[in-house]
């Protein structure tokens, strides 16, 4: 029968074989959806609404072109990240560089968009849309690089994120009302609206292992599964100890 040494942080774990951790499953690993009105005829050196205005453009693309352009920028694409963005180069914060007048090229990088979709297009200037997108999607580089396709410019405008992973906005709280949370106050009704820690992992595939076996995941020790017990499959797992 197969066996398999695996080690967990805690309550998830990962195989010895992956060289990154990944908390969740690859079908909807650092999925968002966000709603992106996007603003064309300017570009910003930011590649949103806040930075300094760089170009701008006389054409005025219509909805049928902006729709007709989504399905290049869908599935599998290449994306150079912002000058202002988090991406290290050679130790240096790119947004560090940039705000020191270094010019720096950023090599494109895969990403996948899921789902992109024009919802409005409410005057001119704008297109809102909706994107399904992976980790490491910059939705500032999405505007600007479907501004330069329709010849017409572009930034972000405004951005809202509506779900993370399994997380969407229906099961959001405001700031304000986790704030009252925060208070100590037992009288708050928010309260009843937030989730266990379980939830954070409860699409990932669950194995439950002997007490002993549970104790040493959670020390972050390797343990080893024969038989039937032995996971099939690599990624991360949630346990939980069985009963004697």
């Amino acid at each position: 029968m197969p066996a398999r040494s695996i080690r967990s942080p805690r309550d998830c774990c990962r195989s010895r074989s992956e060289k990154r951790p990944r908390p969740w499953p690859s079908s909807w690993r650092g999925a968002r959806s966000t709603v992106s009105p996007c603003a064309g005829a300017r570009s910003a050196i930011t590649d949103d609404a806040e930075g300094r205005i760089t170009e701008s453009s006389a054409e005025r693309p219509t909805a049928a072109a902006v729709g007709a352009l989504l399905a290049r920028f869908t599935g599998q694409i290449t994306q150079a990240p912002p000058r202002f963005s988090a991406v290290k180069i050679a130790g240096e914060r790119a947004y560090d560089l940039a705000r020191d007048g270094e010019v720096v090229d950023i090599a494109p990088r895969p990403v996948e968009i899921h789902r992109l979709e024009l919802i409005e297009t409410p005057d001119p200037d704008h297109a809102v849309l909706v994107a399904e997108c992976g980790k490491g999607t910059y939705v500032r580089a999405l505007a600007r690089d479907l501004g330069r396709a329709l010849k017409c410019l572009g930034h972000v405008a405004a951005l809202r994120r509506t779900a993370v992973g399994p997380f969407g906005e229906d099961v959001a709280s405001s700031l304000d009302a986790l704030q009252r949370i925060c208070s100590g106050r037992d009288d708050v009704p928010e309260r009843a609206g937030l989730l266990p820690v379980e939830a954070g992992v409860a699409a990932l595939p669950a194995l439950r292992v002997s007490p002993g076996d549970a104790g040493r995941l959670a020390r972050g020790q390797a343990v080893l599964l024969r038989g039937r017990d032995a996971p099939v499959i690599g990624g991360w797992w949630r346990f939980s100890p069985r009963a004697r």
